[in-house]
């Protein structure tokens, strides 16, 4: 049966995409637009109170991380090893790799559930299709934080020599790309959960673990210190409108 749902697959992700795939583009093309509007609209408004907000966040991740003010010598400094690890687990968690490796199994994990269960009272192509959404979702999420960060080329904040990713991080920082695609594909799943009509407890249970992911992910990324805290909220805010542009368009095609 397993067999059988990985060959059947492929045409079914193009039957449910194929449809709406222009209309998906140009919706992402005007929401690119507006938000990259939006954005330089504000930043001259809010620059002050952001870089303020940023550096008072900055220094107290340090602190967490190192037990130490940021401009004591690095030789000084004395890391919380395990806690670095145990964001550095959550930053690799939301990379692409891992975003991209969940879109495709999610719902084909769920096609071929379908399919050993037999019928429902959905069609089986229904449910996998709306099991689409948050790997739909996450497709142009990814987009969106590629073209906006050379839209906006903001500056990484400033590494030290033994922060992690020093010297390796050199794309634009704004918006932050793995808070941006995580919210995008997490906040889809517990919504794929509710249009199927999974259990109380399962949607329940499936918001909690997005909500849990959504926000270590961002936390993760300013305690390493690669983003600031702006980039996050940014990237969330984003993640949202995007979002909600998806849910206007995908439940109605995926759905069929």
């Amino acid at each position: 049966m397993l067999e059988q749902a990985i060959r059947l697959f492929p045409a079914l992700l193009y039957t449910k995409i194929q449809p709406f795939f222009w209309l998906y583009w140009a919706l992402w093309a005007l929401t690119l637009g507006v938000i990259a509007f939006v954005f330089r609209w504000a930043r001259p408004r809010l620059r002050e109170r952001v870089l303020k907000a940023d550096s008072h966040f900055r220094a107290h991740a340090h602190r967490v991380r190192f037990r130490s003010h940021e401009h004591e010598d690095a030789a000084e400094r004395r890391e919380r090893i395990a806690l670095t690890w145990f964001f550095r687990f959550w930053t690799n968690f939301a990379s692409a790799p891992s975003l991209a490796t969940f879109s495709f199994l999610v719902p084909l994990y769920v096609y071929w559930r379908q399919m050993e269960q037999g019928p429902h009272w959905m069609s089986m192509e229904a449910v996998a299709g709306l099991w689409m959404m948050p790997g739909v979702c996450y497709g142009g999420s990814m987009l969106l934080s590629f073209v906006l960060k050379r839209v906006f080329k903001r500056l990484r904040p400033p590494l030290q020599k033994g922060d992690f990713g020093h010297k390796l991080v050199t794309d634009p920082s704004f918006p932050s790309g793995h808070s941006l695609t995580s919210f995008c594909f997490w906040t889809m799943v517990p919504i794929s959960a509710s249009l199927t009509h999974s259990s109380s407890a399962t949607v329940m249970a499936l918001c909690v673990v997005a909500a849990t992911t959504i926000a270590l992910t961002g936390l993760s990324r300013v305690y390493l210190r690669v983003h600031f805290p702006s980039d996050v909220l940014g990237g969330f805010l984003i993640g949202a409108i995007w979002c909600g542009v998806c849910l206007t368009l995908l439940p109605g095609y995926l759905a069929r």
